[in-house]
């Protein structure tokens, strides 16, 4: 690698760090309590039930009262905003170094050569930058 592919790669790290540390200080400014997990509950005005969505797709109802009482552990400890928008920034980075890379390696297939060391290096910020984002925030986006 070049000089130059060793700076834009030291570069490309610390935006990674910075847009990574501004976006947990967005969030968390935003949300200074943290973020509370929820799954979105309907309300039918006329019947009284409550609809919430379940994953699979499907729909659960209950009565409101069933539905004010149970309450799990996941919605009662909110995670840490900061985390998660430090999580959101590094998964947002390693998907445009994923982009950059790929442009890389369009250019150098287009001239007939293989991949060369600063690509690779660019796709392994990247893959570093989604393991990253798994390992702060402990949640698959």
């Amino acid at each position: 690698m070049t000089h130059r592919q060793t700076v834009a790669l030291l570069i490309l790290a610390a935006l990674m760090a910075a847009i990574a540390f501004s976006l947990g200080r967005w969030a968390e400014n935003l949300n200074p309590d943290g973020i509370i997990p929820h799954t979105p509950v309907v309300q039918d005005a006329a019947s009284g039930d409550t609809t919430a969505m379940d994953t699979t797709g499907g729909t659960a109802s209950s009565t409101a009262s069933e539905a004010g009482s149970d309450t799990s552990a996941e919605s009662v400890t909110p995670r840490n905003a900061f985390t998660f928008g430090a999580s959101m920034g590094l998964l947002a980075a390693g998907l445009l170094y994923c982009v950059i890379a790929a442009g890389l390696l369009l250019r150098q297939r287009a001239r007939g050569l293989p991949a060369n060391r600063f690509i690779i290096a660019v796709a392994g910020l990247a893959v570093t930058g989604f393991a990253l984002s798994y390992l702060i925030d402990d949640y698959f986006y």
